[in-house]
């Protein structure tokens, strides 16, 4: 699809471990519960996070692994990590083992990145519809198109107080 092209081209390249990694610390934020009460919501993980992560679970999983090794691997300092150490990179950021070492299932986990931030951003119905009408052949320009139709329906329809725009079928809030 032309759309998936798109996407696929805007999509940072991840050829090496540590690209790979780094953006996983770029773009995967700690939840509400991993944060106190005077951190800054939105923020970055910090590499002694992930480690305490990763440290936390060393009674199940038999693995440990410090802050400095993980900024090692993020440099590229250090780039042949044991598998037990990608594993459990892994596990701390949600991910798939696979992303690490392979290019389909780290494009697959990039995608999915994406649409999460992308959710975050976005209401979720318009998110939504793009899907839809990316998923009825529409090309990327046709579904910008509509969207930006849509958003125009829905601002003249708050403007006017009148409601009905957003009241149409398929287009309840």
């Amino acid at each position: 699809m032309v759309e998936d092209q798109q996407v696929e081209l805007e999509l940072p390249p991840l050829d090496t471990l540590a690209a790979r990694l780094e953006y996983l610390f770029d773009k995967i934020r700690p939840t509400p519960e991993e944060l106190s009460d005077s951190d800054e919501p939105g923020r970055r993980y910090t590499n002694k996070e992930i480690a305490d992560k990763i440290n936390a679970a060393a009674d199940a999983t038999g693995v440990t692994i410090s802050a400095a090794y993980i900024g090692e691997l993020r440099r590229g300092v250090a780039g042949d990590p044991r598998m037990s150490h990608v594993r459990a990179l892994a596990t701390a950021f949600g991910v798939s083992p696979g992303y690490f070492v392979d290019e389909a299932a780290a494009r697959r986990v990039q995608d999915q990145i994406g649409l999460l931030n992308e959710l975050r951003r976005m209401d979720i119905k318009q998110v939504a519809l793009r899907q839809v009408l990316a998923d009825s052949g529409l090309s990327a320009t046709d579904t910008q198109l509509i969207e930006q139709m849509v958003a125009r329906l829905r601002a003249v329809a708050e403007g006017s107080g009148s409601g009905s725009a957003s009241d149409a079928p398929g287009e309840r809030r």
